[in-house]
């Protein structure tokens, strides 16, 4: 008996295959609107974005909503200068709007203007003294200022006025973490988390007091009711790996490292996260390659320089002060390339081994020209470097 073709059909599309679909591209239609959409560069989609914004502002200049919106686009895009542009537009259309000054205090913290950030944050809480964000913030600039003391009683003097400003909260457990005093960082954490409990940052913050009580277990459960909020953010991916790496975990740090690094490509915390687990995996090599990324992003990383020394000594390369710093100065003038800012140390390593065997060469060499064979078991100096190796 035969089939129905109508219920074929349906059986098929219940199963993903939607026979009509296959039909019209053999058909040679042309693909519908999101085939085209994956085609769009970084470049289509932010002028698209623009695109509504820049019509208002051909209308109307004055337009501070259009210069806003045009500063969240750009923010979006990671353009932070151009950003600060489009928000003090908007700003001098409408000086005392709270939502632009604090758009205006975000992006200054992105360019690392702390200074400046900090007297934004400081005249929009003249004008929205309960705004649970800008205490946040502002709380945020002192601890980065290394002003903790400040931040901690803005914090306070933010709750006393309302003690259900969750940001506030907030605040105070992230100063407390900084003060290095987790179990009242965890307390204040808690009491944020109390007033909303889907505040992913605060689960992250105390994810973090946790890890550093070595309470690695409650850490990674803080993290992933974190993930379950906000997927997308690095901090919590970095703070997993490293609770991974705590508890031995080093295939489950990398992978957690590796989402950090997709997210936040320039985050040297992410980098040393995946430097110490692929160390943990035995794979040396690539592991320095990791540390040399995270000493670029930011080269007063301590643990990251400690770590490479480790690396580098389970490699056999031993380098004195000297040495280092002579490296470095010749790491800066390399040509960069993508190479070199994948793998910076692929190169040095490539030719301290070249030397290695042209030293042996040479060594071999000189004891049959000698009649003699080299003594075993003595250090052999394999370079002018200072590096040695038994051979």
């Amino acid at each position: 008996m035969e089939k129905n073709p109508k219920r074929k059909t349906y059986s098929t599309i219940k199963a993903g295959k939607p026979e009509k679909a296959d039909k019209e591209s053999r058909k040679g239609r042309t693909p519908g609107k999101a085939a085209v959409k994956t085609r769009d560069t970084a470049y289509d989609r932010l002028n698209k974005a623009l695109a509504a914004h820049e019509k208002a502002l051909k209308k109307n200049p004055e337009d501070a909503a259009a210069w806003a919106g045009k500063a969240a686009v750009f923010l979006k895009h990671r353009m932070y200068k151009d950003s600060l542009k489009s928000i003090k537009k908007a700003l001098e259309i409408e000086p005392e709007n709270p939502r632009y000054l604090y758009e205006e205090g975000f992006v200054l913290l992105q360019l690392d203007r702390e200074g400046d950030a900090l007297q934004v944050f400081d005249r929009l809480l003249e004008i929205k003294p309960d705004s649970d964000k800008a205490w946040n913030l502002k709380t945020s600039v002192l601890c980065r200022l290394r002003q903790h003391k400040k931040a901690l009683a803005a914090s306070e003097k933010a709750l006393s006025d309302n003690p259900k400003l969750t940001g506030a909260w907030h605040a105070k457990g992230s100063v407390l973490a900084d003060l290095d005093r987790y179990e009242e960082a965890i307390e204040a954490y808690d009491a944020a988390l109390k007033l909303n409990p889907n505040l992913a940052r605060a689960l992250v913050g105390k994810g973090f007091a946790l890890y550093s009580l070595n309470r690695p277990v409650e850490a990674m459960i803080a993290y992933d009711a974190a993930l379950k909020i906000n997927p997308d953010n690095a901090k919590t991916w970095i703070g997993k790996g490293l609770v991974h790496l705590k508890l031995g975990k080093s295939k489950r740090a990398l992978a957690a490292c590796n989402k950090a690094i997709s997210i936040k490509p320039d985050s040297a915390d992410a980098w040393y996260c995946k430097g110490m687990a692929l160390s943990g995996l035995d794979k040396n090599e690539e592991a320095l390659g990791a540390l040399e990324r995270v000493l670029k992003i930011n080269p007063d990383h301590v643990d990251a320089r400690k770590a490479r020394a480790s690396v580098n000594s389970k490699l056999g390369i031993y380098l004195d002060e000297d040495e280092e710093e002579r490296m470095e100065d010749e790491k800066a003038k390399m040509k960069r390339s993508v190479w070199t800012i994948k793998k910076p140390t692929s190169e040095i390593i490539k030719k301290i081994r070249d030397q290695e065997r042209e030293n042996r060469g040479k060594g071999s060499e000189k004891s049959v020209r000698a009649g003699k064979e080299h003594k075993t078991g003595e250090p052999k100096k394999i370079s002018a470097r200072g590096r040695e190796k038994k051979k």
